[in-house]
């Protein structure tokens, strides 16, 4: 019942001096300044009457002109509902009488410091007007602690007061108390507001995390949430590592497939893709059809990107090559994944119009990892990594491919294919990169020795392919591609 009496008892606080169109802030500052004045004025009354009791006639006729006053303020701003005009008064009420109560006591140690109670001026300024409000009343307030001081001695001799020595010390305590309680009551409401607009933001945070990292990387999700000045058009250089993957067959599969089947193998397939991409710390750029696109170094920049790149495409091939084969012992015909890697210095930023941005990388590095996706159907191969990317791979193994000069390009781009320790010390690997030395040094041996090299390991695709190549009379370890 005590509950709901001082529930309806505030409702009824806030009846006065509101107005139909308030909204829910003001009625919340009205309310509070309502009860603030009159539980002040009450405490007010109460006050002087002890100064009375002890004859300090003065001294307790300002609590009691305070309780008067602000009364009259409360039933004019009841009637005129003009809230600044009231709040004004309350604050000036509240930073002058402690102030002139400090005087009629005889100075700051004989009126127990009364003057502490001015400071519920600038904190009420605080909570219903904002920071820059409140600084003003706080300079008056510590320009009334200044003027104090140097009266302090001549108010002592001129307004001495009939006080015992023990009820002094007891207003020092009160006052000590009640400001304390006061200050520590504000303080606790903007913590509670700080907290609250801590917990809105975090829940639109983690609302826009969990419906766009469905859709793209957790990280760039993240990068945005953190950088939302960073949603602009505009870009930057910078040097990242990109990775494509391809499906092969899927054109062939779509025809063939029952869509909702088909669909279900797809979304399984990248999922499992994307998993793999986001542990290593990748972005998706983009998913097209069958193939992903993928970006390291952007946006969090990262120094290990290329080395993050290669090991990513080492586990997205291990899956693809696992989900292939389980897919083929349920009788459904899943092709192998191609996969190309590259590095170099890129355009990367938000591109597009203000309505609508992409978030994406522009640049020959991008295309070439598009290329060396490619070229895996005519090498056999199944992933290419470029030496632009090698190079900034401490820990790279692999085999070389060949100076690929890609299609539209002048230039070769010497690639590998990555490998295991124990596939580098393999007997087949260790007489390709024999029969490559005598390749690339045009040496006339390198014909015989990659025939003994399918002779032997028939299945290798990269062998067969450079057989093939020096038995059309070709040469060398440079290969222009007519593909693209």
């Amino acid at each position: 019942m005590s509950t709901a009496f001082f529930k309806s008892l505030f409702l009824k606080i806030g009846e006065i001096g509101s107005h139909s169109n308030d909204g829910e802030e003001v009625r919340l500052q009205k309310t509070l300044l309502v009860a603030f004045s009159g539980s002040m004025a009450v405490m007010a009354f109460f006050w002087g009457l002890l100064y009375f009791y002890f004859n300090e006639i003065l001294s307790g006729s300002i609590p009691f002109l305070y309780s008067i006053v602000s009364l009259i303020s409360l039933a004019i701003f009841s009637k005129t509902k003009s809230f600044n005009i009231f709040l004004v008064s309350q604050l000036s009420f509240s930073l002058i009488l402690p102030f002139l109560l400090m005087i009629s006591l005889g100075g700051f140690a004989g009126s127990s410091a009364v003057i502490m109670w001015s400071l519920t001026s600038p904190l009420g300024a605080l909570v219903l007007k904002g920071r820059m409000e409140a600084l003003r009343w706080f300079l008056i307030f510590v320009g009334l602690l200044i003027i104090s001081v140097f009266i302090d001695e001549y108010v002592k001799v001129k307004f001495p007061n009939n006080l015992p020595e023990n009820i002094i010390t007891t207003f020092f305590a009160m006052n000590i108390i009640g400001m304390s309680l006061t200050s520590f009551i504000i303080v606790r409401y903007f913590v509670g507001k700080k907290n609250l607009a801590l917990t809105i933001i975090e829940g639109k945070h983690q609302w826009i995390k969990d419906a766009f990292s469905a859709y793209i990387s957790p990280n760039l999700v993240d990068y945005i949430i953190k950088n939302p000045n960073d949603l602009k058009l505009g870009g930057e250089r910078r040097e990242c590592t990109f990775v494509f993957t391809d499906l092969v067959g899927f054109t062939t599969l779509v025809e063939q497939s029952d869509p909702t089947t088909l669909v279900s193998y797809l979304n399984e397939y990248f999922e499992g893709m994307t998993e793999i991409v986001f542990k290593h710390e990748g972005t998706v750029s983009k998913i097209v059809g069958d193939a992903i696109a993928v970006m390291f170094s952007a946006p969090v920049i990262q120094k290990n990107h290329a080395e993050k790149a290669v090991a990513c495409a080492l586990e997205m091939d291990e899956y693809a090559q696992n989900f292939a084969a389980k897919k083929q012992k349920l009788g459904i015909d899943i092709g192998r994944t191609r996969i190309g890697v590259n590095t170099g210095t890129v355009l990367i930023g938000n591109m597009g119009s203000k309505n609508q941005l992409d978030y994406r990388a522009l640049g020959d590095a991008v295309n070439t990892a598009a290329r060396l996706e490619s070229v895996n159907k005519q090498l056999g191969t199944r992933v290419c990594v470029s030496e632009t990317t090698v190079s900034k791979c401490s820990n790279f193994i692999g085999r070389p491919i060949g100076s690929l000069v890609l299609k539209g390009k002048t230039k070769p781009v010497l690639t590998f294919e990555p490998q295991n320790t124990e596939q580098l010390n393999s007997e087949n690997t260790q007489a390709y990169l024999q029969a490559y030395k005598l390749m690339e040094n045009n040496d006339p041996k390198a014909l015989n020795a990659f025939n003994n090299l399918i002779q032997k390991y028939p299945q290798d695709p990269l062998s067969n392919y450079h057989f093939n190549r020096l038995t059309n009379s070709e040469s060398g370890s440079t290969i222009i591609l007519p593909w693209k």
